[in-house]
């Protein structure tokens, strides 16, 4: 019986890309079967990471040796699994093409927690109704404490917004870039200003409690309020253009949306269409928080590290990112190449009761993850992508 697919070819194959992006051999060494075996652990837990690599790599290092090469790996100064990240999706981006019509792409950022130690400042770009890794940054600590601030300084944002700006307009120029932002980052108009100055567009909820200069019907001038007192309707969309907010006077569209189903109001500012905001801004759902729960409870178990150093975190959290990168590349490419999976048995879709519509019924993600659990030693011939081509799906 025939084994393809082996071990040793897959490791080789992802140590042959990595080498495009660094030229520490040492680093070279390691970096291929953690990378595997910390995929086919599901975790970043040190001790099921090195029994991966016992068992996937018929290794004759004790598991102990394994855990303690893990952690100075991480924690070594010299290796900056960051960079690597980070040159691996632009050059990934940089054969990305859209696929829909339009030129919009929807970028999301929001800050994620890892305990109570470190914060990260993550932004993704959508890939239909999910996301994908595009730029991150790590902090120590949360927000809640005084001196570890950082990760929500206005200064470190916008370093994120136009390194996301350079990067997609460096591929397509031609891009209409929407960010899309939740309620949390207090004064939201420096980054609204900001983003407006770069020729994109925005759509960010803010709070109800934001004044507004409104001119009412009773008054017949305008007059300063808050937003939660604005007239809107019960069940669907208010939209309110060209409105003056705060004493500074941004003028900018505003839609007020009320449901059934939520019970709170959605209030979101733009500078772009106002009837589009909410439909836009429906898409962070899927393309940051799906991503945080990949990373987390439903994925790495990311919360569960018990790291210190934040140049160990950094290296770690690089590691899942571009894990979470990779198996997404691999979810698009089985969507976009269906015919060299189909003897697999994977389902993607499923028919919706009664209709002929069809509905994703698991995610890229969990598609390029059961993918590359079954690559190893199959019976079945297939190709196991390590290139990182990332499709528009």
């Amino acid at each position: 019986m025939k084994l393809y697919n082996n071990k040793k070819e897959i490791t080789n194959k992802f140590n042959d890309f990595f080498k495009n992006f660094t030229d520490s051999k040492n680093l070279l060494n390691f970096l291929s079967p953690l990378f595997c075996s910390f995929i086919n652990s599901e975790s970043i837990n040190f001790s099921k990471i090195a029994s991966k690599l016992f068992e996937d790599f018929n290794s004759d290092t004790k598991i102990d040796s394994h855990i303690r090469r893990i952690s100075r790996f991480l924690n070594n100064p010299r290796y900056d699994l960051h960079s690597i990240t980070d040159k691996i999706i632009t050059y990934s981006l940089s054969n990305f093409k859209l696929s829909h019509s339009d030129t919009n792409v929807h970028i999301s950022f929001d800050h994620m927690f890892s305990k109570e130690k470190f914060t990260v400042l993550m932004f993704t770009l959508r890939i239909g109704k999910q996301g994908v890794p595009l730029y991150f940054k790590c902090f120590y600590g949360k927000r809640l404490n005084e001196n570890h601030g950082a990760a929500f300084k206005i200064d470190e944002v916008k370093s994120g917004i136009k390194h996301c700006h350079d990067l997609i307009k460096s591929i397509l120029p031609d891009a209409n870039i929407i960010f899309l932002a939740d309620r949390w980052f207090g004064n939201l108009f420096p980054l609204m200003n900001f983003i407006d100055e770069l020729g994109d567009t925005f759509v960010m909820r803010c709070k109800s409690n934001m004044l507004v200069f409104y001119k009412t019907k009773k008054e017949n001038h305008k007059i300063w309020m808050k937003i939660s007192d604005l007239p809107h309707y019960v069940h669907h969309s208010t939209i309110y253009r060209n409105l003056e907010f705060t004493r500074n006077k941004y003028i900018y569209h505003l839609v007020y949306s009320k449901s059934k189903d939520h019970k709170e109001p959605w209030l979101l500012i733009t500078n772009g269409d106002p009837r589009k905001a909410m439909a836009f801004y429906g898409y962070r759902f899927g393309s940051i928080e799906f991503l945080f729960k990949s990373q987390k409870s439903d994925g790495f178990y990311l919360e569960k590290t018990g790291i210190k150093s934040l140049h160990a975190f950094d290296n770690l959290y690089s590691l899942v990112c571009l894990a979470s990168f990779y198996l997404n590349c691999l979810g698009t490419d089985v969507s976009m190449n269906p015919n060299c999976y189909k003897n697999l048995g994977i389902t993607i879709t499923k028919n919706k009761p009664n209709t002929k519509n069809r509905y994703r019924c698991i995610s890229r993600f969990r598609v390029g993850l059961y993918l590359f659990h079954m690559a190893f030693n199959t019976i079945k011939y297939f190709r196991l992508p390590t290139n990182f081509k990332l499709y528009d799906t």
